[in-house]
């Protein structure tokens, strides 16, 4: 799936991937291990004030920009684009700082080149029942979102679990989550865009206006325009959700249910599926209800286990049945960052920590990623990929092989042909209109069996040889993660056929940062690269 290539902003030749330096030391396998689990007196209570203050602070600003209305702000942003796109001194990019967002860091960063326009958009602007959509800036946090809409009887189709994540960085990088199944990815449930465009210019854009430009946003990592305000299909929201525990035998079985569970017209409205080794694994479902019937669990409450690892205690004990509140369901992972929580706190589940001390747990990403360290994430595996469902078990072998990790987190979803097609999808074999069963698989912040083991391990040639894989079963590799991709090897993995077309036509070229540049590891970016 190729388009015609777009010089670069920065074009240069990319270069082979020169091997990691990293050694196999001691001194950075006990540093994983155990993370920073020396410094847990002073870190956990310091990140707690720090994500007091961020909060305290992010409410202020709220307060101070209702007096401002969202028409005078783009008025304000419309003047700053055209003055920066005139002069022609470099591409733009969002203000936001590389440790705001849940993008693993690049060595490179194209921001630290890129000129950074603050946006300061995160409001909730309207919400239209009748219509049944809510229309909000896109710097808004899914904790926020569904704050304001459970409690009006409402909900999203697609809630990805974290609470940080913004409604901009899930409409234009991934967006998934265990109904994607059912619903697609986050930016399948968008109704229209605002998007401030390289000339200036303010457009919207939905299936019925600027089709093409609507089509193209999806995983386009802000290089088409700055979104301004994104519409979002809105549903009823139940109180509760029944949620089932299912212990598999082995991986065989496990990737034969989650794929028939989640293909099926009547299945559950939520399925995920948790690996901890070759032959242990668990497939999680969940119902709406408005009312428990039987033993209910509030999993975010700070004394309760971590989700992960509780759902694994689930199947050990042969399956059970619970009933857990809407909000709580949707952010069980927030309090251990799905498995990073291990790598800050080894002991962070066990009960003599959790009773007196979960109430700490676990830091904002903004404040562990001001305190990581390049060296401690070159000794760590974060990477996730959509592979075609007949390729799970294959994809889910190949980590276990590549990476040396046991935890895999893994989670259906299905991609529909668009036309005209964007840069994800489900490929010219499926009719348009027509969706395809994909499966997500996720390794969140693990450590890799070398490491573990205390011997050399490099980090890019394990990444290539991961993303060779993905790319020659039909997959995509997530935006966010650590992309060793060359430029020709990114546009044979993503359709950038519409997506070259629309960035020439709408104004973005030389003015926004490219797509390709914003997800790569930096190396060919890098000075005298």
């Amino acid at each position: 799936m190729t388009g015609t290539p777009e010089p670069s902003v920065r074009d240069t030749p990319t270069p082979p991937v020169p091997p990691d330096t990293s050694t196999g030391t001691r001194l950075p396998s006990t540093l994983v291990r155990h993370g920073f689990s020396v410094l847990v007196p002073l870190l956990l209570p310091v990140g707690k004030a720090f994500s007091l203050a961020r909060s305290t602070y992010a409410a202020c600003r709220r307060v101070l920009r209702r007096r401002t209305p969202h028409e005078e702000r783009i008025a304000r942003l419309q003047t700053t684009v055209r003055r920066l796109a005139g002069e022609r001194a470099g591409p733009l990019c969002t203000g936001t700082k590389e440790w705001q967002s849940v993008s693993v860091p690049r060595e490179h960063s194209y921001k630290r080149r890129a000129r950074p326009v603050g946006l300061g958009l995160d409001a909730i602007l309207e919400l239209d029942t009748e219509r049944r959509v809510i229309r909000v800036e896109p710097g808004v946090t899914m904790g926020r979102l569904v704050r304001h809409l459970v409690r009006r009887g409402w909900t999203l189709p697609v809630v990805p679990e974290l609470e940080a994540l913004t409604v901009g960085g899930l409409t234009m990088g991934f967006g998934i989550e265990t109904s994607s199944h059912r619903h697609g990815l986050f930016a399948d449930t968008v109704e229209s865009y605002e998007v401030l465009l390289g000339t200036g210019e303010v457009v919207r854009a939905s299936a019925t206006e600027h089709t093409d430009l609507f089509h193209a946003l999806p995983w386009s990592m802000g290089s088409l325009g700055f979104v301004l305000a994104v519409e979002l299909r809105i549903v009823p929201a139940a109180a509760w959700v029944e949620v089932r525990y299912h212990p598999v035998a082995d991986l065989s079985d496990m990737c034969r249910d989650i794929t028939r569970l989640a293909d099926r017209a009547d299945g559950p409205a939520f399925v995920e599926g948790f690996v901890y080794g070759p032959d242990e694994g668990v497939v999680v479902t969940g119902e709406f209800t408005d009312r428990p019937t039987g033993r209910q669990n509030r999993v975010c409450r700070w004394n309760k286990p971590w989700f992960h690892a509780y759902a694994r205690d689930c199947a050990r004990a042969g399956g059970r049945v619970e009933y857990v509140p809407l909000r709580q369901y949707y952010h069980r992972h927030s309090r251990s960052l799905f498995w990073a929580g291990e790598l800050l706190v080894p002991f962070g589940n066990h009960p003599l920590f959790r009773l007196p001390f979960g109430w700490l747990m676990c830091p904002s990403i903004e404040f562990l990623k001001l305190i990581d360290t390049d060296r401690r994430r070159r000794h760590t595996v974060a990477q996730e990929a959509l592979v075609p469902a007949r390729h799970l078990e294959g994809l889910v072998r190949h980590c276990h092989e590549v990476f040396e990790v046991d935890k895999l987190w893994i989670c259906p979803a299905r991609l529909t042909r668009r036309e005209p097609p964007g840069l994800v999808g489900p490929g010219p074999d499926v009719a348009p209109g027509q969706g395809m069963l994909f499966m997500d698989v996720a390794v969140i912040h693990d450590v890799p069996g070398p490491v573990r083991r205390g011997e050399p391990w490099d980090q890019r040639e394990a990444t290539r040889r991961f993303e060779a894989w993905v790319g020659g079963h039909d997959g995509f590799q997530a935006p966010y993660v650590l992309s060793e991709l060359t430029r020709e090897e990114y546009r044979a993995m993503f359709d950038c056929r519409l997506y070259d077309r629309v960035r020439h036509a709408y104004g973005g070229e030389g003015v926004f940062v490219d797509a390709y540049e914003k997800i790569t590891s930096g190396w060919a970016m890098a000075p005298g690269k």
